[in-house]
């Protein structure tokens, strides 16, 4: 007779977290709904309140930034900590301009300074609560910790300025919380942006985590979208019933990917998993940072950096400004004033004026030196900044165009800041003709509105594609000829088992509704009699056939953690119902005593 027994992890009391993962309120009744749109290059905040929504749902407020030379809806992810490693001193521009001041001073070098640290997340596969990252100094910091912290500046500072707009005090459950991720990131790092959201003080049960160009998508859905053509001309495309489209959110870090279909009734289906990779506008910035440094030498630059960084940050941010004007067709070249200090640190070291050291390079043609502190760029140096990210993002979307009759796209929506980019948009529409291709206007804002709609309605997007293969690890009678050798366990009563057999609940592909049960089991039984808890492995896999836990597609996701059971009553009778439900962009569990039907705490961990 077949038997299947569940194969629990061992883990000690003190081992399981604190929290407890529930899922925020569906279609909520808060006052006001906020997302954060924490990003790898510039973020911010936006909020509604529910009676604007409800007139119009987009009349969004959002966060006014001072650049120091005018008004920007986005801020630098710049962070600026104490020395004690512990107190935001500031953020965004502001972060830039005390460390630059602090660093003219000599002052610095106590104080964390951390900038476009968000990468880490997704570069990081064995990414832990413990994860450290280094400043731009070398300082290390766990990387909760930094990521925590600005949530919380973010969050007290939509309170601080939305709690006059309303009678009396705006209360913490007033408050819808949505924060961004994007799409491809894995299970792991949504879930350390949970905790840190956490840590920042918002309640676990009144935050969404929102995936990016889903976000944008909802957005877009409800303006106007205008198609530019090469003739001047201009039409209203509309994102009617039956219309598939792939949006392509290419922010400062990375380019999600994702295909969604429109239902009939106004709903989205998301037709294909999301893919992608770190194809953002920081690659453009690292292409100018290599032409630096084969003009001035990595010596130079990096002291330059060290000694004043106040100048350093201010040629970044000139070239942020220059870079959004670069198009594929433009004539015209682009002048670039160098700081006074960089100069002199380069005569200092090398004794070379400017010019020499261009005519030294492959840049001798096509880059001048004006007044003796300008560099004038062809338009051929400046388009080529980007040459790295726009072939790893249209080689990617030629795979979806090349074979339409497969996926059906007739529109390409360009959502995220580094879709403002000329170079970008033109590119997409030389390499992906048949499409046509959408820019909303300002595209770098529509994913953070769209967190706010989402903040209102989880269930709009109905259809999700399930990522991986998900299953449990079990025991099973061991069959001779079917199962191999090397799987073989015997138990204390003499049983020969087989070990590490992947049971599937979920597979790769499958298009999950929302609220969709996926894996459902009742009567677990806990370990042994002393235990008042069960953790469960459960597992992922890319490949759909995997049989074991031990194939190498196959890895241990995170542990399905239930507390709470009774002691005092035999360990057979001790029957836990387990539910896994997928709402939103994560997995639910709910877990019952099988005799009370009382409710028990249950999450899923995934990291360690």
């Amino acid at each position: 007779m077949h038997q299947r027994l569940l194969r629990f992890y061992s883990r000690r009391q003190g081992d399981i977290p604190t929290y407890d993962v529930k899922m925020a309120s569906e279609n909520s009744s808060q006052l006001l709904v906020a997302a954060i749109d924490f990003g790898t290059t510039f973020s911010s905040w936006a909020c509604s309140f529910r009676h604007d929504y409800e007139k119009d749902p987009t009349k969004i407020r959002v966060k006014e930034w001072n650049s120091g030379v005018g008004i920007s809806s986005k801020a630098p992810t710049s962070v600026l900590i104490r020395p004690d490693g512990e107190t935001l001193e500031a953020f965004g521009y502001d972060a830039e301009d005390k460390y630059g001041r602090l660093a003219g001073k000599d002052e610095h070098k106590d104080w964390y300074y951390f900038i476009k640290f968000k990468m880490s997340l997704y570069n990081d596969k064995s990414l832990t609560r413990r994860t450290i990252i280094n400043d731009e100094m070398g300082k290390k910091m766990a990387a909760i910790k930094v990521i925590s912290l600005v949530i919380r500046y973010m969050k007290d500072d939509l309170c601080k300025q939305m709690e006059p707009k309303i009678a009396g005090k705006l209360l913490p459950e007033d408050i819808q919380w949505v924060l961004t991720v994007p799409a491809i990131w894995n299970d792991k790092a949504r879930q350390f942006m949970r905790e840190a959201a956490v840590q920042a003080g918002i309640s676990d049960n009144q935050l969404l985590i929102s995936l990016e160009p889903e976000a944008a998508s909802l957005y877009c859905r409800r303006i106007p979208l205008e198609l530019k053509e090469s003739d001047g001309t201009s039409s209203i495309v509309p994102l009617s019933s039956g219309t598939r489209y792939i949006v392509v959110d290419a922010g400062g870090g990375t380019t999600d990917i994702t295909i969604h279909e429109i239902l009939e009734d106004g709903n989205v289906k998301e037709m294909y998993k999301a893919t992608g990779g770190a194809w953002g506008g920081q690659e453009v910035d690292e292409a100018f940072k290599q032409f630096l440094i084969k003009i001035f030498g990595a010596p130079v630059l990096q002291k330059f950096k060290v000694e004043v960084m106040e100048d350093y940050i201010g040629l970044f941010r000139e070239f942020e400004l220059k870079k959004r004007k670069v198009s594929l067709n433009g004539n015209e070249g682009l002048t670039f004033s160098i700081p006074a200090s960089l100069l002199e640190i380069f005569r200092e070291n090398t004794g070379e004026t400017l010019t020499e050291a261009i005519n030294q390079t492959q840049f001798a043609s096509n880059v001048r030196v004006i007044k003796e502190n300008k560099l004038r760029l062809d338009p051929s140096i400046m388009r080529s900044f980007f040459d790295t990210s726009l072939r790893s993002v249209c080689e990617h979307l030629q795979t979806f165009h090349e074979d339409n009759e497969k996926y059906g796209i007739s529109v390409a929506l360009l959502v995220g800041g580094y879709a403002e980019s000329p170079m970008l948009s033109g590119a997409i529409r030389e390499n992906c003709s048949s499409w046509k291709v959408l820019v909303p206007d300002d595209a770098s804002l529509t994913v953070l509105k769209g967190a706010v709609l989402y903040g209102y309605d989880q269930s709009t997007i109905v259809y999700r594609v399930a990522r991986y293969t998900y299953g449990v690890s079990v025991f099973a009678d061991f069959i001779a000829g079917v199962h191999p050798l090397e799987q073989l366990v015997v138990n204390d009563e003499g049983n020969c088992l087989c070990d590490n057999i992947f049971e599937t609940f979920l597979t790769e592909g499958t298009l999950l509704r929302y609220g969709q049960i996926v894996y459902e089991q009742k009567g677990f039984v806990p370990p042994d009699s002393k235990t008042n808890f069960m953790n469960i492995e459960i597992y992922a896999s890319t490949d759909e056939d995997t049989k074991f836990i031990t194939n190498g597609c196959c890895f241990l996701l995170g542990n399905l953690i239930v507390t709470g059971l009774d002691t005092s009553i035999p360990r057979s009778q001790r029957k836990v119902d387990v539910t896994i439900t997928h709402k939103g962009t994560d997995l639910h569990v709910y877990a019952t005593d099988t005799q009370s039907g009382r409710k028990l705490n249950a999450c899923i961990d995934l990291l360690d």
